[in-house]
C-alpha cells in the first residue's frame, strides 16, 4: 500500500463538477454554487496553511494560491487527524457555504486535537 496517498484534488477539478440542468434539459455548469465551492475549497486550504497543518507551502511569491494535489506527506499528522475528524462534515454544513466560510467547526476541533482530546 502507498503510504503516501492522494488526499485532495485540484480545486478547479472538484469546482468543475458542479453541473445543473437547464430550463432546455440541457446539462450546463452550475455558475452559483461552483463559486460557494471554489470559497470553500481556498478558505479551508488557507486554513490549513494558516494553522501550520501543511508542511509544504500552498502560496506564490505573491501570495496567490497554488492550485495543486495533495497527497499524505503534505500534511502533519494533525491535519490527517482533523481531516478524519471534522473536514467532511464542514465541508457538508452550511457556515462553509457562507460569505466568507464560517471555520468555526474546525477551530474547535483542532483545539481539541492539540489539547490531547
Amino acid at each position: 500500500m502507498n503510504e503516501n496517498y492522494f488526499v485532495w484534488g485540484r480545486i478547479d477539478n472538484s469546482v468543475s463538477r458542479y453541473m445543473m440542468i437547464d430550463d432546455n434539459g440541457d446539462k450546463v455548469p452550475d455558475l452559483g454554487y461552483r463559486i460557494i465551492v471554489r470559497r470553500s475549497l481556498i478558505a479551508l486550504r488557507k486554513f490549513f496553511a494558516d494553522n501550520g497543518l501543511l508542511k509544504i507551502n500552498i502560496f506564490d511569491k505573491d501570495g496567490n494560491l497554488i492550485d495543486m494535489e495533495y497527497r499524505r506527506d503534505d500534511f502533519t499528522d494533525e491535519a490527517i487527524e482533523l481531516l478524519k475528524r471534522k473536514v467532511g462534515a464542514w465541508l457538508d454544513s452550511k457556515g462553509s457555504e457562507k460569505d466568507p466560510p464560517d471555520m468555526r467547526i474546525l477551530v474547535k476541533e483542532l483545539a481539541k486535537i492539540r489539547e490531547g482530546k
